[in-house]
């Protein structure tokens, strides 16, 4: 007896699945580990962003920095309307940055916030604060 209909039979079509199963298992915890740096990596930038405009008050102010981050918020392109936090998509004090009581203080546990604190208007800092810890990249004045 000859078979003339083509095709694959239900086994080969079982194991390509079983296969793309498994490859699906391994990327997907990848992706999502990706997606997170990628994020901490954008708050970085927007720590810098931070300094940026924390170094353009000082120019403006013959040296003397801001004593609030609402003043150099201000500085920001488009007065900080763009500036999101990268993890939430908010914007705004206490979502994207914040004022840091103290300049030793650490940023506020908030996924994704950029911190900023000056110490008696002669030089600041800035921190951030990634998906579960705070981040090691500390700004400082002159950097």
């Amino acid at each position: 007896m000859t078979r003339s209909q083509k095709g694959f039979t239900l086994i080969e079509l079982m194991i390509v699945v079983v296969i793309i199963g498994i490859l699906a298992a391994i990327a997907i915890p990848n992706f999502i580990a990706m997606q997170n740096r990628a994020k901490e990596g954008s708050t970085k930038a927007n720590m810098h962003t931070f300094q940026l405009s924390s170094e353009d008050y000082g120019v403006q102010n013959d040296g003397a920095y801001a004593s609030a981050a609402t003043t150099v918020a201000a500085l920001l392109p488009s007065a900080g309307a763009n500036f999101k936090n990268p993890f939430s998509g908010t914007t705004g004090s206490g979502a994207a940055w914040e004022d840091r009581a103290t300049y030793s203080g650490a940023s506020a546990a908030t996924s994704g916030i950029t911190s900023y604190a000056d110490s008696s208007n002669a030089t600041y800092n800035i921190k951030g604060y990634g998906k579960s810890a705070a981040l090691s990249l500390v700004l400082t004045a002159g950097q």
